[in-house]
């Protein structure tokens, strides 16, 4: 009882937050308006284990933006609500922001985003970069930006490397590769563009078995994909549900034997956090961004890492790092746009025109892959890195690798000429 009255509190607190506006005094007095950005994210749900670090290190870097004089002097507002992985919620949001006139607005959940999407081009409301990366954003083309690429894309990305890697080794037959993961909208991502990547290059995705987006035990899902003959598995899933998964596969006796591998959302690093080494060895994932857990020295790593203990005493994690990477873009996205039409031109219609302006653009930090955008393609990166836990430490499995564009057949003119 004790314990849901502290979870109720917690929740009105975050709750009474949501209208909350980032902006610093910057260091120079100035008269010029502020440029207002809009944001929805879920800190507390499903997605509470990872967001809220990666929300953390955008809003430091409005921050920071700010105290050193805004974008050319323009005083830069961050004006964000909390869903707690509740529709209604970012309704709500949404409405009022329209309300506000909004212009260009984050998101943060592929839910968020695909019951968005169609609203968002009829009231005419830019998102510049969504975290949650699911297809159906966008296909077809609309006014949802994903950040970094497509959760299809990003398991194609791995088939060709591990189908590569096959045949290098010489094994017969046909490989296969079974997903587990939630039935949700990123949960499910993988599936339908992975199966027909895999017919192209001679994969077998044997399919997925879904899990609840907290699970107890996952013995049942591990036995059907080794039944089905997996050589590979793919995690399409949050923490919560890959930490249950590896335990099971190393209950069975099953770690090591069938390869695992997972998305940019289930860092090596957040594994070793929760459960350990023994239990994360061997994991493979992906990521657009650096990880600060290997690349300690990079100059970029280490100004996040710096600006981190500023404003919270901690150093950064990788989601705090892929943060930093998304608002850094979106600052020179407004910069651009104030360059070209002046403060009444920060309109949707204009932020949007400017997004085919960025050809392998690399962050001020340069904190992963630069942003790549060509026309009616609405993934901001084309490369990845994978990673893997060996002997208990993050280490690079690859460098960076470019990922393939898997769009439905239908939209192929859309796109089989861009560049």
């Amino acid at each position: 009882m004790k314990n849901n009255i502290i979870r109720s509190v917690l929740s009105v607190f975050i709750f009474i937050l949501c209208a909350f506006t980032v902006a610093c005094t910057p260091k120079e007095e100035t008269t010029k308006p502020a440029v207002i950005h809009y944001g929805i994210v879920d800190l507390t749900g499903a997605y509470g284990t990872l967001v809220p670090d990666l929300w953390e290190g955008m809003l430091d870097y409005y921050k920071l933006v700010n105290e050193e004089g805004g974008i050319d002097g323009y005083p830069v507002k961050l004006i964000w609500g909390e869903t707690g992985n509740m529709m209604a919620r970012t309704w709500s949001h949404y409405k009022r922001y329209k309300r506000a006139g909004a212009q260009l607005l984050w998101l943060a959940s592929s839910p968020d985003g695909e019951a968005l999407k169609r609203t968002l081009v009829k009231d005419e409301i830019f998102c510049p970069l969504n975290y949650g990366q699911s297809d159906p954003q966008i296909y077809p083309p609309a006014w949802i930006y994903i950040d970094g690429p497509s959760y299809g894309d990003g398991f194609a990305a791995f088939l060709r490397m591990a189908k590569e890697q096959w045949d290098k080794e010489g094994k017969k037959g046909t490989m296969k590769v079974g997903i587990i993961g939630p039935d949700t909208a990123y949960g499910r991502a993988a599936l339908e563009p992975g199966q027909r990547f895999g017919k192209k290059i001679g994969v077998d995705v044997i399919g997925q078995e879904y899990t609840p987006v907290i699970p107890i035990d996952l013995t049942p899902q591990v036995l059907r994909l080794k039944n089905k003959g997996a050589d590979w598995i793919w995690l399409q899933g949050l923490s919560q549900i890959a930490t249950v998964f590896m335990k099971n596969m190393h209950s069975l006796g099953l770690q090591g034997k069938i390869p695992v591998a997972g998305f940019w959302w289930v860092s090596g690093a957040d594994m070793l956090r929760r459960i350990g080494p023994d239990f994360s060895e061997g994991y493979i994932f992906d990521s657009y961004n650096y990880m600060p857990q290997v690349e300690k020295d990079h100059p970029g790593v280490k100004k996040c890492n710096e600006m981190r203990l500023k404003y919270h005493q901690k150093e950064a994690n990788e989601v705090y790092v892929r943060g930093v990477r998304a608002a850094q873009f979106v600052m020179e996205l407004a910069r651009r746009t104030l360059g070209k039409y002046g403060h009444e031109g920060l309109t949707a219609k204009n932020y949007m025109g400017m997004m085919d302006t960025f050809k392998d653009w690399k962050t001020p930090w340069d904190l992963g892959a630069p942003f790549h955008i060509t026309p009616n393609d609405r993934r901001t990166a084309k490369k990845l890195l994978f990673y893997q836990v060996k002997d208990g430490n993050l280490v690079r499995y690859s460098d960076w690798v470019d990922i393939p564009h898997i769009y439905p057949e239908n939209m192929s003119h859309l796109f089989e000429n861009n560049l």
